[in-house]
């Protein structure tokens, strides 16, 4: 049943209510009632409804009206608007989303380069300041162009916004990748007292790589593994493998094996619910690789323990055990179950040399 007080406000044609009681719905996740508000707004051709369905499909539809982002919406609502900066960013959200990366740049930069406020006090949906879209078109930068271009475009940005947190992590990223690392530990030194920003303590735990601080490098990424616990520990991988590698260099072998073991149950935990991507295959390969190493140096595996019987002489186990039962004076269920027996674990064998011959 539809809302009420909606009802009764789209009744009296009071829509700009109507429209804002949708969104207080919908920023509390109640999309259904939100949906069925936005559907009477929409049958009303009331214009600001527009951006709120798009945004709906933009971020939390699971289908996103087909892959289409809410794109159509922030269009038809463009077409009354077209001077709109918060819904043609939106819109250059939506283009991205559907992989239009170059139509979107040029949205961008276009609302950089002729920027101001949205004229229109019904928008909803907040319009971004010119330092949020430069910072898109960083990332966008960072994503797709040289290093160099990104690095020039990230000081050009710092020497308008010299606080902008975004552009001195993508600044001292880039410094750190070109050893500058001295230069790379003052910026996020300086971004952690302003925000103590995740991605800021891994930076520096990959600046003291560099400079050969593993143990400092280990507390960054102690930090930043404990910060992505539970639902979203698929996002640490790097993490724990960087760990293990600079465990490896101080020589805790055993620790190192651990989370090599730990990087690899991630991985595959995720291609469980996916195909993994090319990164996923050759990092599982090069933790593969890691172990063997460790391994021909007489480390242990314990969680592939060699006190653990493989599958393989299980196999043989029971073939011997199936052989022996088949000879003996036993009723016929007993030499059932140990055929059986043998089968399952051929094939369970078979199954396990398989799968890891993919990698």
């Amino acid at each position: 049943m539809v809302n009420k007080k909606a009802i009764k406000l789209i009744n009296n044609e009071e829509y700009e209510k109507a429209n804002q009681l949708s969104f207080i719905l919908f920023q509390k996740k109640n999309m259904k009632e939100f949906l069925e508000i936005n559907n009477l707004l929409l049958e009303k051709n009331y214009i600001p409804a527009l951006p709120l369905r798009g945004y709906y499909h933009l971020i939390e539809d699971a289908y996103h009206d087909n892959n289409d982002y809410g794109e159509k919406y922030f269009n038809k609502y463009l077409e009354e608007r077209p001077d709109s900066t918060s819904i043609r960013f939106q819109k250059a959200i939506a283009s991205s989303a559907k992989g239009n990366e170059e139509e979107s740049k040029q949205i961008i930069d276009n609302l950089i380069e002729n920027y101001h406020e949205s004229p229109y006090s019904d928008e909803l949906i907040t319009c971004e300041s010119k330092e949020k879209l430069c910072e898109l078109k960083l990332i966008y930068t960072f994503e797709k162009e040289s290093d160099e271009n990104c690095l020039n475009y990230a000081n050009k940005l710092l020497g308008e916004y010299p606080d902008s947190i975004l552009a001195m992590l993508i600044k001292a990223k880039l410094l750190c990748k070109n050893n500058e690392n001295q230069e790379a530990l003052k910026l996020v030194n300086k971004c952690l007292k302003k925000e103590r920003v995740i991605e800021g303590i891994l930076i520096k735990g990959d600046i003291y790589i560099n400079l050969n601080q593993h143990e400092k490098a280990i507390k960054c990424f102690d930090i930043g593994i404990k910060s992505l616990s539970g639902s979203k520990e698929y996002l640490s991988i790097e993490w724990y493998h960087k760990k293990a590698l600079s465990l490896i260099q101080l020589q805790k072998y055993e620790e190192a094996m651990k989370c090599l073991n730990k990087t690899m149950d991630i991985i595959l935990a995720i291609e469980i619910r996916a195909d993994l991507n090319e990164e996923g295959i050759k990092l599982l390969k090069d933790c593969e690789k890691e172990k063997q190493e460790l391994l021909n140096m007489g480390i242990a595996d314990l969680k592939y323990s060699k006190h653990t019987i493989n599958l393989s002489k299980l196999v043989y186990i029971f073939l011997a055990l199936a052989i022996l039962v088949n000879f003996l004076p036993v009723n016929g269920t007993v030499k059932l179950a140990a055929n059986i027996i043998f089968l399952i674990t051929a094939v369970a064998s078979l199954a396990k040399q398989i799968y890891e011959s993919r990698f």
